[in-house]
């Protein structure tokens, strides 16, 4: 047994046994999970100096991180990846060849009628960032990623008095605010996705779905 997932195994990536009664379960499992332990066994049962069974076991036990590194479990990576994204389709009206880069939860600012946080989803796909909200199906907030002109981080005092961070985005159309939960994810992807946009003859995008009793499009 080993701590290295490639076969054969360098010396110094053994795993030797040990005496220390400090190690724990827990000590194990994060071996097991950082390095990962490759089982290479061949066992013979017998009875009566009769051999009955063979058993052939090759196998690596691993956390998932690990396993995708040294390149295993990459189908079973791809088809979680692909649902997740056929699921998420199915949930948010997208256009024609657009793809869902990031999602979370989070919400925008809403300043009119009146000046409220409405909670969602924060998408950013391939050509826009949303909030929308699945139950009652509604788009509370959208602006095409060619249009957006800044993002920042902005820290504020929530109602609670705790502090947050806020993803400041700029249009044309003007300023909105957008909270997340994990608003530095959700900048580095605006950011991401506005520095790498199309420019000069691109194609224009077309019309953009609304939700049903959408109030506060981009």
């Amino acid at each position: 047994m080993s701590t290295d997932l490639r076969s054969p195994v360098a010396p110094e990536n053994r795993m030797e046994p040990t005496n220390d009664l400090r190690a724990s379960l827990s000590d194990l499992l994060d071996v097991v999970l950082d390095k990962g332990v490759y089982f290479d066994l061949d066992l013979v049962i017998t009875v009566a100096d009769v051999p009955l069974i063979g058993v052939s076991l090759r196998a690596a036990v691993a956390g998932v991180e690990t396993m995708l590194e040294h390149g295993l479990m990459q189908g079973w990576d791809e088809q979680i990846r692909g649902s997740g994204r056929s699921g998420a389709e199915r949930e948010v009206p997208l256009l024609d060849g657009e793809e869902i880069v990031l999602r979370m939860s989070g919400g925008h600012l809403q300043e009119v009628p009146y000046r409220t946080w409405r909670p969602g989803i924060v998408y950013v796909t391939s050509r826009r960032v949303l909030v929308w909200r699945p139950d009652p199906r509604e788009l509370l907030w959208q602006g095409a990623l060619r249009d957006v002109t800044g993002v920042e981080l902005r820290p504020e005092v929530s109602v609670g008095g705790a502090d947050r961070l806020r993803v400041c985005v700029t249009t044309p159309q003007g300023t909105t605010l957008l909270t997340a939960a994990a608003p530095q994810r959700l900048h580095d992807a605006l950011r991401a996705g506005t520095l790498t946009r199309p420019t000069g003859g691109a194609a224009t995008p077309g019309p953009v779905p609304r939700g049903e009793g959408d109030d506060a499009g981009g």
